[in-house]
């Protein structure tokens, strides 16, 4: 029962987060080569720690791979495709790789949109998988003076996997490329060339690790340890160099018991040059790490530990140590049914270049980094099964933060932004999440219903700014019989808040941004074993809402194209 309410509990959980974690990982996996799978949702949440809530696993002494279970994902197209990461995904790989080695897809929509990608995934050899994908879609014209919005993303990822009998060594190369404009810009646009207000970001990463399980090994302790490089750099003067490692291990006591602990660093260096030609070179290099004891007793789960950090930051609001609980109790109810658990942690969430360009690109020279301080997060839930076909998780949770970072249009600059900080006091956070699912058959539903309620205290931030205060969405997927494939996406916001200041007067006012409600559309058909075809349709009613401020995204849109796998 507990696996299964753990299960269940991932799955929500994955529901719930963003983007934030990265394709690369995924596609260094020895049991399938993920593809960019974009979610519905945009929300301005900076990185944060994500959820340990697996339960310990049982040491297990054969030598062999888990059996992987496929299953079919709908190709999306994320209608707030203004951002960089919300461009259109594809199939699951995980189909691909079970069945074929070779895929390539080819689409075209209107705002004279072509999609192209292609891939090859190999894992015949039972010592070595590997994988590579080639990915292209652009639009010659966007949703506002249309060159003058157009947009664009490249990318290619690799990953090796060698398994031996000490473990699993294994590598990922991945290359990002983001092209775009500022088109929330004012004034006359027949006096604005393309090249004028023109921003590309790029992204250059790779990994190595190995990883030796003691399923394998057939100690009483597994270990895995990583080396990380990352440079990310702009159209402008911007760029972000960063080279870790993380180093993790988990010593079993006995099949109930087990001691985990962690230590991940880097060495980052921002630069940058403002609007004023100023020269900015920090040093922004951080480490963290971190024990835990967890052992379960009869209906009870309990993980008890501490977690530290430390910020080399030049910022001086954001340097030094750093010291977090890292709790959580967890009882079965009923067996196979009902669980209720508590979870008190904390954690420095990194904000940095890379992760806030790809959260929102049309950042100034002059925007600010600063690590937010999560001083402590408390959450309480249930998870629930009903008539084994309906899973539902309900949380509710309050945080507090130092140095929560907020985006807000550059009053120099309307169409660029930049990142006020709640330096001055705490923000607390007031959390509620609803979800649930329902499969039978061949439909498959799933819905949310998250609540963000902010209170800021600080002289210069007074509201969340661009943090939604409500988000909700339904997600309903059939198929009928082995051809047909269809999905469809109820997607909403409600709450959001810009801010405007007067360059000259300096007077603020606040603007309410209109309420989000959209909804996507798919279909896939399967023609033989090797063609198939696909159509989407992306934001139904056709809405130019804004995520940010003076950025409307695209109405109506309609992608059709072709698969062929060989």
């Amino acid at each position: 029962m507990k696996k299964l309410l753990y299960t269940i509990s991932l799955m929500f959980l994955g529901m719930s987060m963003t983007q934030g974690q990265s394709n690369q990982s995924s596609q260094s996996s020895n049991l399938e080569n993920a593809e960019v799978v974009i979610e519905k949702e945009s929300s301005f949440e900076l990185p944060v720690m994500s959820r340990e809530y697996g339960k310990i696993e049982k040491i297990k002494r054969k030598n062999q791979r888990i059996p992987q279970e496929y299953e079919l994902e709908l190709i999306t197209l994320d209608v707030e495709d203004s951002l960089p990461k919300q461009l259109p995904a594809v199939l699951d790989n995980r189909e691909e790789k079970k069945f074929y080695d070779k895929y390539v897809r080819a689409g075209f929509g209107n705002y004279l949109t072509p999609y192209l990608e292609a891939g090859i995934n190999n894992n015949r050899n039972p010592d070595f998988d590997y994988g590579l994908k080639l990915y292209h879609k652009s639009s010659q014209e966007g949703s506002v003076y249309k060159k003058l919005s157009a947009e664009s993303h490249n990318s290619f990822d690799a990953f090796g996997t060698y398994y031996s009998d000490y473990g699993q060594s294994k590598v990922g190369l991945n290359y990002n490329r983001i092209g775009t404009h500022f088109y929330g810009f004012e004034g006359d646009e027949t006096l604005v060339t393309q090249d004028s207000i023109k921003q590309i970001i790029q992204n250059i990463s790779f990994n190595a690790s190995h990883e030796m399980p003691a399923y394998l090994t057939g100690n009483s302790y597994s270990l895995k340890g990583g080396l990380l490089f990352d440079y990310t750099f702009d159209y402008f003067d911007a760029s972000e160099f960063q080279v870790g490692i993380d180093i993790s291990g988990d010593y079993h006591l006995d099949e109930e018991s087990k001691i985990s602990g962690f230590v991940e660093g880097a060495y980052n260096q921002y630069r940058n040059t403002t609007t004023t030609a100023v020269e900015v070179s920090e040093n922004r290099s951080w480490a963290r790490f971190g024990g835990n004891y967890q052992t379960r007793i009869d209906e009870w789960y309990i993980k008890a530990g501490v977690q530290m950090a430390y910020s080399a930051d030049s910022n001086s609001n954001d340097k030094g140590f750093y010291f977090y609980p890292d709790v959580m109790v967890e009882y079965t109810i009923t067996e196979d049914e009902l669980a209720a658990f508590l979870q008190v942690k904390g954690g420095l969430n990194m904000v940095q270049y890379k992760t806030l360009s790809e959260l929102n690109p049309w950042l100034s020279n002059d925007v600010n980094l600063l690590h937010e301080n999560n001083i402590v997060d408390i959450e309480a839930g249930v998870d629930a099964i009903l008539l084994e076909s309906i899973g539902i998780r309900g949380t509710l949770g309050y945080s507090i933060s130092q140095n929560m970072g907020f985006l807000v249009n550059d009053p120099n600059d309307v169409s660029k932004f930049l990142m006020l900080y709640a330096t001055d006091g705490n923000t607390g956070v007031f959390k509620m999440d609803i979800a649930g699912t329902w499969t039978k058959r061949e439909w498959t539903v799933k819905a949310e219903a998250k609540v963000n309620a902010y209170s800021v205290s600080d002289s210069t931030v007074q509201k969340a700014y661009h943090r939604p205060v409500s988000e909700n969405s339904v997600t309903v997927s059939y198929k009928y019989l082995s051809n047909w494939t269809f999905g469809a996406v109820i997607y909403n916001k409600i709450g959001i808040t810009a801010l405007e200041i007067d360059p000259t007067t300096g007077v603020r006012s606040d603007v309410s941004l209109p309420v989000i409600f959209d909804m996507n559309l798919t279909a896939q058909y399967k023609i033989n074993d090797n063609f198939g075809a696909f159509a989407l349709v992306n934001n139904l009613f056709s809405q130019k809402y804004e995520n940010y401020y003076r950025y409307n995204v695209k109405g109506f849109q309609l992608l059709a194209g072709v698969s062929y796998r060989f």
